[in-house]
């Protein structure tokens, strides 16, 4: 049985999204294995994705952990003309898990580097990254950053990153393939914590489908209306 506490938690989380914008965006809502600007973008259950268009890729991001072992998305090159930035400009991260997480850490992995030089951040970060205090990693190529210090992100909250007129963006280099072998990486976000409670299955579908009505409405405008 899903708990009272877990469904309460979960529907406050899409309210606060909710409540940050002003009026729906025409921005879209990505399902995985969308292509975007030249990127086929595929992710779990307990992610949610929307695409701000342009030429670039721009996203926003909303994830809930249910515990430790991370949560990955993985970008498959389909096009050799794709776009050479992506950018995560802003992203919204909720702890289900049932314990505090003291760390956070964002993850560059190269699967096929191709023909191009392989993925890495382009030192770009988030300018508010609470309710940690400690950037490690923000560098220009480099492809591990983590966050730390603090009080960490306690169990049934929420971390908003980016949003707001000076929030700042997580930017990667993509750096594709212009010939032969196309680009295939993922960044994955692993939270560092104590031991985590299971969630039941019946509370993840719960969660997820919240989490994707809240999405409806969520677009580049939350930027705006969160400064």
């Amino acid at each position: 049985m899903v708990s009272r506490k877990f469904v309460w938690a979960a529907a406050g989380v899409v309210a606060v999204a909710l409540a940050n914008v002003g009026t729906a965006s025409a921005a879209t809502i990505l399902k995985s294995g969308d292509t975007v600007s030249g990127w086929k973008i595929t992710f779990p259950a307990g992610i949610q994705l929307v695409s701000d268009g342009g030429n670039t890729v721009a996203l926003e991001k909303f994830a809930a952990f249910t515990s430790t072992e991370g949560l990955a998305i993985t970008f498959t090159q389909v096009d050799f003309s794709s776009s050479n930035t992506i950018n995560i400009l802003d992203e919204a991260v909720t702890n289900v898990s049932g314990s505090t997480f003291s760390s956070f850490q964002f993850l560059l992995t190269n699967e096929e580097a191709g023909g191009g030089s392989g993925a890495s951040f382009n030192g770009s970060f988030f300018n508010n990254v609470g309710p940690f205090t400690n950037v490690t990693g923000n560098s220009n190529g480099s492809t591990s950053i983590t966050l730390s210090g603090g009080p960490g992100l306690a169990n049934f909250e929420t971390a908003d990153w980016g949003f707001g007129a000076n929030g700042g963006t997580l930017g990667i280099n993509a750096n594709g393939a212009t010939s032969g072998m196309k680009h295939v990486f993922t960044l994955k976000e692993i939270p560092g914590g104590g031991q985590m409670i299971p969630v039941p299955a019946a509370a993840w579908t719960g969660l997820s489908g919240l989490l994707g009505l809240g999405f409806i409405s969520l677009g580049k405008k939350a930027r705006k209306f969160l400064a």
